[in-house]
């Protein structure tokens, strides 16, 4: 099957090198910069004197009109491709293997499931390729791509909590590190956490300013221990074989510098597994100056794996984490870094999950030698990467509108860890509880003869619950669930309307 793929002249270099290699596809740059900002007419005009005869055009995803014209013309079959040029041998292989394109809509949809599988190919691929430092219960990438993510589990929490939070992270968490405050001097708690993590069959890691906990953490299996550093360095060379260590200097001055020194200092006194971090700085704290630091010292030891703890810069910036742990992963890319240290608590829960998926995309993306964009995952969460289009409707404006009371009685809607609950309170007490608000609504009225201002009332909370619940926010009744930044509105809210 030959096919002749269409686009402009600033993407003509990339179409060529995405489909070079690939038998029997040829490129043609039209005259116009951006290929998604032509018409099927002006591709048509451009194309109307091929000489050579092809099965198949393949025209820019984002082209307006139907490319049906292109077949009735010239009598070559047209599909639209993908919105992403790095997306189209995978629209050539849906091709060869008979799946039908769409003339109108581009084929990003159709690919989906086959763009999956490439992905999980890429994933494999770099895993079975990628530059191993040393092993440690994990294979440590010397650099990335691939990425490990290591979780600094917080010193408060007890075991059973610890057991919940493995259980909850354990598909996107390397190494679990188990953290302890300074001061703090129980071995035995050491031991049992340590433990509890090796127990859940996953790597652990230890955390203590203390040379005596992370000695008796190592021996209880710590796969990994935080922080070798100069104080400590010559107080734990009895397990210097017995763990990875994450050199990190104590000192706040010059830490490229005297990390390059301790690495150095620790290799000569044995220490053979080594993970420089000159440790990331908060932001207006030092933050660009500790990134220069973590070059120096990646220019400086080119053959030690590097940790970054992103988590100091995702916990000390009110934003929400997903953006931000997706922006510190790609500087960790391009700076060399392919282990990062995060944490999960308050407003960076599930920090994990979105460094996880973060580093899935930065990793195509050092692949495909691209930006982070139109990779085939996102951390798009509260915003929609293109708006569609919104038609306005003429109609009567209404303002806000005050309640009516039902006489039948009140309704309480709350969100608890992962289930909905809703209570009405009137002649008889009813509670239900689940996971889709739509389903509890439609039970409750029929069980209940509320007013249609009522039942329209517990359904907009219902259903504010429910989001609430897919992002893992707080839900409140009758408060609202978001800021209302970007909008501006006059509505007044649902005081007294439960």
């Amino acid at each position: 099957m030959k096919v002749l793929v269409i686009t402009g002249k600033l993407a003509y270099p990339i179409v060529k090198e995405v489909v070079s290699g690939i038998k029997d596809v040829e490129v043609k740059a039209l005259d116009y910069p951006v290929a998604a900002l032509m018409s099927v007419r002006y591709i048509l005009e451009g194309i109307k004197d091929l000489k050579q005869k092809y099965d198949v055009v393949l025209i820019p995803g984002l082209a307006s009109g139907d490319a049906r014209e292109i077949q009735e013309r010239l009598g070559v079959k047209a599909y639209k491709g993908t919105e992403s040029a790095w997306d189209i041998p995978l629209v050539l292989e849906a091709l060869r293997n008979g799946v039908e394109l769409s003339t109108v809509e581009p084929a990003d949809s159709i690919i989906k499931e086959l763009k999956e599988r490439e992905l999980e190919r890429i994933e494999e691929s770099l895993e079975v390729n990628s530059k191993v430092a040393f092993e440690a219960g994990i294979k440590v990438p010397l650099y990335p791509p691939p990425f490990r993510i290591f979780l600094e589990l917080d010193p408060n929490w007890d075991v059973e909590r610890i057991k919940e939070e493995v259980e909850r992270t354990k598909d996107y968490v390397d190494v679990y590190v188990v953290g302890f405050p300074v001061g703090h001097h129980d071995l035995e708690e050491v031991r049992r956490k340590v433990k509890l993590v090796l127990d859940e069959g996953k790597v652990a890691g230890v955390d203590s300013e203390s040379p005596r906990e992370l000695i008796e953490g190592v021996k209880a299996g710590a796969a990994f221990a935080f922080n070798l550093n100069e104080l400590n360095v010559e107080k734990l060379e009895e397990v210097r074989r017995e763990s990875a260590f994450v050199v990190a200097p104590f000192t706040t001055e010059d830490r490229g510098d005297v990390t390059i020194s301790l690495v150095k200092k620790a290799r000569e006194m044995g220490f053979e597994r080594l993970l420089a971090d000159p440790v990331l700085s908060p932001p207006l704290q030092g933050l660009m100056d500790s990134l220069c630091e973590f070059k120096k010292v990646r220019k400086a030891l080119a053959d030690v794996p590097m940790l970054m703890g992103i988590l100091n810069v995702t916990e000390l910036i009110d934003a929400d984490s997903h953006g931000v742990n997706a922006l510190m992963t790609a500087i960790a890319g391009e700076l060399g870094v392919a282990n990062l240290l995060v944490m999960e608590k308050g407003k960076t829960k599930w920090s994990s999950l979105e460094t996880r998926i973060a580093s899935k995309m930065v990793s195509m993306a050092m692949v495909q030698k691209k930006t982070p964009k139109d990779v085939g995952m996102d951390l798009l969460i509260l915003k929609d990467k293109r708006k569609v289009k919104e038609e306005e409707v003429k109609g009567e404006e209404v303002g806000y509108v005050p309640p009516s009371m039902d006489p039948s009685g009140f309704v309480k809607v709350s969100k608890a860890k992962d289930k909905l609950a809703v209570e009405f309170y009137g002649k008889k007490r009813i509670a239900l509880t689940g996971t889709d608000a739509l389903s509890l609504g439609r039970r409750l009225v029929s069980e209940v003869n509320v007013t249609p201002q009522h039942a329209l009332y517990i359904g907009y909370e219902l259903a504010k619950a429910e989001i609430a619940l897919a992002l893992d926010k707080n839900y409140i009744q009758d408060e609202p669930l978001f800021k209302r930044v970007y909008a501006s509105s006059g509505a007044k809210g649902n005081k007294g309307d439960s």
